[in-house]
């Protein structure tokens, strides 16, 4: 049984290796991804003037300026940022095309950039492209969801097969063969993360391949909708939406607002309830509200949710590793490095244990 589950793991772990290199270094660099956005983009802060004191526009009034501002482009989402160092963004679609833009808004003062900018040409976009779908759409994104399963069958695996390692964890035999300090490498970098890539492949192979069945199966038949005609009355209720989604859910954050098109005339809001923890993402609970009559159609409190979906909503967190502040943010970027030690040690195990066989 160990033999062939080793096998498994040296096959699987050759297969996989590549890509799995590729996946832990993008996701690295986008557990910093806003760090990195601050240092290189200065301009998408605050200006410096800014008074904290000074009250953010009103919803209405800022969509009024991106879509006067830029009168070839609808709105699709608005994100809202609470705190004083970023600004809002605003999710846009050029009118008659599929592809989403961003535009980067002060809500204090409604600034923003010269023009919106396609998402997969910033630096986020295009990471996340790159981490999630090797810029293969919905190909790409099963191809990485496989990867993941089998990054998780090899930190299982490798717990099994490597079990009395913990006795030396951290021993590395330096004076011996380069075959065994890779093997040594190869099993103390792997069993220190073990917790945090668990975590990782079962999240990641968990959003994929739920994306693609919701896509694929769920609304396969579905097109695009397109912005409303009457979207001017829309806007008229986009001052309210905080106050009545604070109706159901006392004490709400609002920090997502989904914006109504003709094939479905919703705004859908994601927030966070009042005494949410660190585990909890910002956007678990949920209020749809009728664009044209601003009555609320459904609503969904993370606190009354089920076992499973509060376990789902916690992925999020998990995944980045920003519940913890910098240090999990550090220790998770250190994570999504060992895949690439991992697969280049294992790699290197194999063939130099293919020649002693020789």
């Amino acid at each position: 049984m160990r033999k062939q589950i080793w096998k498994l793991h040296s096959w699987i772990g050759l297969a996989c290796a590549l890509a799995l290199v590729v996946i832990g270094f993008t996701g690295s660099v986008l557990v910093f991804h806003e760090d990195i956005t601050d240092q290189l983009y200065p301009e998408l802060k605050f200006n410096a003037s800014h008074d904290a004191e000074v009250a953010r526009m009103a919803p209405s009034t800022l969509a009024t300026i991106v879509e006067e501002r830029f009168p070839d482009f609808w709105i699709r989402g608005w994100l809202l940022k609470y705190e004083s160092k970023h600004r809002d963004r605003a999710y846009l679609n050029k009118r008659g095309e599929d592809e989403w833009y961003i535009l980067h808004i002060d809500p204090y003062t409604g600034e923003s950039g010269e023009a919106p900018i396609p998402i997969g040409k910033t630096l986020y976009g295009w990471f996340v492209d790159l981490h999630y779908t090797f810029f293969a759409d919905h190909w790409g994104m099963a191809l990485t969801g496989i990867f993941a399963l089998g990054f998780l069958f090899l930190g299982i695996s490798g717990i099994y097969l490597h079990r009395p390692f913990f006795k030396a964890l951290f021993r590395l035999r330096w004076g011996k063969s380069a075959r065994i300090f890779y093997s040594d490498l190869h099993k103390a970098i792997g069993i220190a993360t073990i917790p945090m890539n668990l975590i990782l492949g079962f999240t990641g192979a968990y959003w994929n391949f739920s994306h693609i069945i919701h896509e694929w199966i769920e609304h396969q038949h579905e097109e695009e909708g397109a912005v409303p005609q009457e979207f001017a009355d829309y806007r008229l209720h986009l001052d309210q939406l905080d106050a009545r989604a604070n109706e159901v859910i006392p004490g709400y954050t609002l920090n997502y607002i989904y914006f109504p098109t003709d094939e479905d005339p919703n705004f859908y809001l994601y927030g966070a309830h009042p005494g949410a923890h660190r585990l909890n993402n910002p956007y678990g609970s949920t209020v749809f509200i009728d664009a044209k009559t601003c009555e609320i159609s459904a609503y969904s409190d993370l606190r009354e949710a089920g076992l499973w979906s509060r376990i789902v909503n916690s992925f999020e967190p998990l995944h980045f590793g920003d519940f913890g502040g910098i240090t999990t943010k550090i220790l998770w970027c250190m994570a999504g490095l060992s895949p690439a030690v991992l697969s280049i040690s294992g790699v290197l195990m194999y063939f130099k244990r293919g020649r002693r066989r020789k």
